[in-house]
């Protein structure tokens, strides 16, 4: 006995022929709807899983073939969806789904992290933020000795420190926009904010990351003891011993991150920096002045890693 001929089931709106039901099947009839599996998003009304039984059975009745992928299609998870949205017209959220987020193994994870939050910040719980104008996003830190931590990642392909795409727009500005970030995510007081990038012996990531977190409560004392001695020219930074193991890093004070003032320039004004940029890494710490800032580098050399990252306090002191 046919399934549609005790109560035929309603179609996806009134008045519409076996015809068009088999035509929003196939996604080819002029009323221009296409079925939407769980797997892939392709319009908007629900119809039931039974209409759509009724419409392969009236177009191919007998087909055993017809059967098998209505059956397929119902059984799948129950029900089937169709959509029949205005030509043009965005599909909501909820039927497009989230992008599913594929992390791959290191070095690669925040290359591919980068890309889920830029298509869709849902695919993935650390996607925090996406800019498209300044190709960046912001990424929750996952490890559990970083619960305040944040990363500033460039959604184009950028390995690291070494290359000279950070001394461009929108790059070079990253500091800026990190730190603007900070003041978001971290709501720490300028004194106690620290962003860092580490070299390429200090990194295990092959994608560019600033690490945004507040900053070690000794350094943070120990630059302003030394405020005072602190210039902005970068040939003749201060060189202090900062941080765990009291690793030296050439300090100046500027009054911003922008353009001329991106700490990847300053640094690279830095006496030998530029052919060796590979080898730097830098740190930003917030002064007591409003609107000025400590940048800081420090060089991978010996025992010496070059990670910047140690300045940081990634539990904003929990």
């Amino acid at each position: 006995m046919s399934p549609c001929s005790a109560s035929p089931a309603p179609a996806v709106q009134s008045g519409l022929s076996a015809a068009d039901e088999f035509a929003i099947v196939s996604g080819t009839g002029n009323r221009g709807g296409t079925i939407a599996l769980p797997s892939r998003r392709l319009a908007a009304s629900v119809i039931s899983a039974s209409a759509l039984v009724c419409a392969f059975w009236r177009i191919a009745a007998g087909s055993a073939l017809a059967l098998a992928v209505a059956a397929l299609l119902v059984f799948q998870d129950g029900h089937v969806r169709a959509q029949t949205s205005p030509a043009g017209a965005p599909s909501s959220p909820a039927l497009r789904g989230a992008v599913t987020c594929v992390v791959a193994p290191r070095p690669n994870s925040l290359w591919s992290l980068a890309q889920c939050c830029a298509k869709d910040l849902k695919s993935n719980p650390g996607c925090r933020y996406y800019s498209q104008a300044d190709e960046f996003i912001i990424l929750k830190d996952n490890s559990k000795n970083k619960p305040a931590a944040y990363l500033i990642i460039p959604t184009v392909r950028i390995p690291g420190i070494e290359d000279q795409k950070i001394f461009a727009p929108p790059f070079a500005d990253f500091w800026a926009f990190g730190w603007r970030q900070a003041q978001t995510y971290l709501k720490k007081p300028a004194v106690e904010t620290a962003l860092a990038i580490n070299s390429v012996a200090g990194r295990t990531q092959s994608q560019l990351h600033i690490h945004i977190a507040c900053v070690r409560p000794d350094v943070a004392q120990s630059l302003a003891r030394n405020a005072t001695k602190i210039e902005s020219d970068p040939a003749t930074a201060l060189q202090l011993a900062l941080g765990p193991d009291r690793h030296i890093y050439r300090v100046i004070k500027v009054m911003g991150l922008r353009a001329s003032d991106s700490p990847y320039k300053l640094v690279a004004a830095m006496p030998g920096a530029a052919a060796d940029m590979a080898d730097q890494s830098i740190a930003v710490v917030g002064s007591t002045t409003p609107g000025s800032y400590y940048v800081l580098d420090t060089v991978a050399h010996g025992a010496n890693p070059g990670s910047a990252e140690e300045l940081l306090d990634q539990s904003c002191g929990r």
